[in-house]
């Protein structure tokens, strides 16, 4: 009896390392294969519980297979079964992986890895898979350059895999060799919370200072603003805001200048430079406002609060008086959707915000035709501005405006972003694109002396060695110097569209597919901190950009 116990306790003993250890490796069959890739996708499997299937072997509680097949990931075979336990072959776990692949992005990097197996073994319809799981590192094979396409598939290889596919890191926008103003300008900017620049109204603002600074002064200005000549760029300004009159049928894009001279400086003999004044008011229709002391600030406001629609009723300050001259810009822009969103499907969800916490804000959804754009670290949607017009609800005066190409850039980074190099790089794809995005509003107000100087903006600056020479005369106190550059930006989205307004003030100083299925919807969810920009695609400019955080 003894003998027996002591047996049974020495076996335990042996068997104890075996059972904490790792469990031993099982070939894995298509069904978990894809309930493996679902899940690791971290979508929400529940909504494809009713979602169209055509295998017949597939119940309902299958929301992974479902889920595939909504994403164009599987197909099944001629007699429309999915065959969920049967054992996965290499060639169909790199089928499916590469079109999970291009569901999750539309660009990829033009090249990782290095060459590619043999194909002579591989049919047709999975040679695309295999060449993107060995190109981007998604299937490693070791030293070996056979890729074995029907061999069977490992539980561990699978889950190292679909690990593989989503933890890709090098996306399709590479670093631009040199930052455009716009952003250089938020880079400069930027802070915690949420914030919006215009671009464009402090390029226009700036760009009037540069027409009457001479020497190192002008130089320092148009190498920061990116402009090569300064006529050509002012004939570009003029030729711009004509074009923007003849939007006015289908949206409000107004931009007005204006450079105001205080006499209380100039002892009520003070003038802009004839050749100036002239320039102003050819190129950038500026209108010329002569005002005192005692009336500077309210006289400024209320040409603010006038061009803005009064949704930026201020933009100086009591201690902003005294100024000698101010180059103001104003810019208001209110479009409607191209594709509206309908109020009835605005409802509270989550938005986790910068600082982790949530908060319940209204998001709008909506599932059409969008621009979308995916690459590792960056996906966006790009939502369209109107650009029809009609008289009445019979549509008997309908008229499409083909130039004007305007939308709204919602984007999701990873990490920092250059807008204006992103957008000028993306290729946007149009999809079937489910988006939900927060309803909001930012006012924000900043100023751009700091970022402007890190610009190489410096000498404007210096009341020893500025040269405003080209504006006005010197006042009784000394010559003419940059005090200070302020910008107040808002804008409101909602399911109708967007309003938005700007002011830059610059003052001085002294395989082969089913025929029919679902079309493939992408997903767009603006839940989490996120950047935005308005753009004229037309010719690249970005109107407004900025980021939301927080909907506390």
């Amino acid at each position: 009896m003894k003998k027996r116990i002591l047996v049974l306790a020495l076996t335990l003993c042996i068997a104890l390392p075996v059972l904490a250890g790792a469990m031993p490796d099982h070939v894995i069959g298509r069904g978990m294969f894809v309930e493996l890739l679902a899940q690791a996708s971290g979508e929400d499997l529940a909504q494809y519980e009713n979602a169209d299937c055509p295998f017949s072997d597939v119940g309902k509680e299958n929301t992974a297979v479902r889920w595939a097949y909504a994403k164009w990931l599987v197909n099944g075979d001629e007699n429309s079964l999915f065959r969920p336990d049967d054992r996965i072959t290499r060639q169909e776990a790199a089928a499916i992986l590469g079109r999970y692949l291009e569901y999750q992005y539309t660009t990829l990097p033009p090249g990782c890895g290095t060459g590619a197996p043999s194909m002579q073994n591989i049919p047709k319809w999975a040679q695309d898979g295999v060449k993107k799981c060995w190109m981007y590192g998604v299937i490693d094979t070791g030293d070996r350059a056979e890729f074995y396409p029907n061999a069977e598939v490992m539980d561990s290889e699978a889950e190292t895999w679909i690990a593989n596919a989503n933890k890709l890191a090098v996306g399709a926008i590479g670093e631009p060799e040199t930052l455009s103003f716009a952003d250089s300008l938020v880079q400069n900017v930027e802070r915690e919370g949420n914030f919006m620049l215009s671009p464009y109204s402090a390029r226009m603002c700036l760009a009037m200072l540069a027409n009457g600074a001479r020497g190192q002064t002008q130089r320092e200005l148009l190498n920061a603003l990116g402009i090569a000549e300064l006529t050509a760029f002012n004939r570009e300004v003029k030729s711009q805001l004509e074009t923007y009159d003849g939007y006015a049928r289908i949206m409000s894009l107004d931009t007005a200048n204006s450079i105001w001279l205080n006499q209380t400086q100039y002892g009520g003999v003070g003038a802009f430079k004839p050749a100036f004044e002239a320039a102003m008011r050819e190129n950038y229709r500026a209108e010329v406002r002569k005002v005192t002391d005692d009336n500077s600030v309210e006289q400024v406001n209320q040409w603010v609060k006038d061009k803005t629609k009064g949704k930026i009723p201020t933009i100086l300050t009591e201690d902003d008086r005294d100024f000698v001259t101010a180059l103001v810009n104003a810019v208001y822009f209110k479009a409607a959707w191209q594709n509206e969103f309908n109020e009835a499907a605005t409802k509270k969800e989550p938005f986790t915000n910068a600082d982790g916490t949530k908060t319940q804000t209204d998001f709008m959804h909506q599932t059409d035709m969008f621009g979308y754009y995916s690459t590792p670290g960056i996906e966006a949607v790009k939502m369209d501005y109107r650009n029809y017009a009609v008289d009445n609800e019979a549509g008997d005066n309908w008229e499409t405006f083909h130039d004007a190409d305007f939308s709204m850039y919602l984007i999701k980074a990873a990490g920092k972003l250059n807008a204006q190099h992103f957008l000028d790089s993306a290729t946007f794809s149009d999809s079937q694109v489910q988006v939900a995005v927060p309803k909001f509003k930012i006012e924000f107000s900043a100023a751009l002396n700091d970022a402007l100087k890190a610009l190489g903006v410096k000498t404007v600056y210096d009341a020893g060695r500025a040269d405003l020479s080209g504006i006005a005369s010197s006042t009784p106190q000394g010559n003419l110097f940059l005090d200070t550059v302020l910008q107040k930006t808002y804008i409101v989205i909602d399911e109708k569209g967007t309003e938005a307004a700007a002011v830059t003030a610059a003052m001085n100083a002294g395989g082969a597919m089913p025929s029919r299925r679902p079309p493939l919807v992408r997903e767009f969810t603006a839940d989490s901190p996120f950047w935005f920009a308005i753009r004229d695609n037309a010719n690249g400019e970005i109107l407004f950009v900025g980021r939301y955080e927080s909907a506390k």
